[in-house]
């Protein structure tokens, strides 16, 4: 089951936009998967879930499209900006 593996991968990068963007959450991650590339769709979702409990994806609706081809994209990241991280920037003189 290679799907864990990429499930893992997507989580990771998924990270590393709630740092870059200061999220509070996330709400939707879409993901396309080419048909080419052996990837069941059903079992990654199912391994992203697993993957995700306890943090800021948790709650996050994963739309996971089949497309021609081999490749494997996060299309969108969609996310609440942290009040805290907002209220720093309006705080800020430049």
């Amino acid at each position: 089951m290679h799907e864990a593996s990429i499930a893992f991968e997507i989580y990771e990068i998924v990270q590393e936009n709630i740092n870059l963007y200061k999220l509070k959450n996330v709400t939707l991650i879409v993901i396309k998967v080419g048909s080419f590339n052996g990837i069941d769709k059903a079992s990654l979702k199912f391994a992203f879930e697993a993957i995700s409990k306890g943090t800021k994806c948790k709650d996050a609706k994963i739309v996971i499209e089949e497309i021609k081809g081999f490749e494997l994209m996060i299309e969108r990241i969609e996310g609440e900006e942290d009040e805290e991280y907002r209220s720093e920037k309006k705080n800020t003189t430049i």
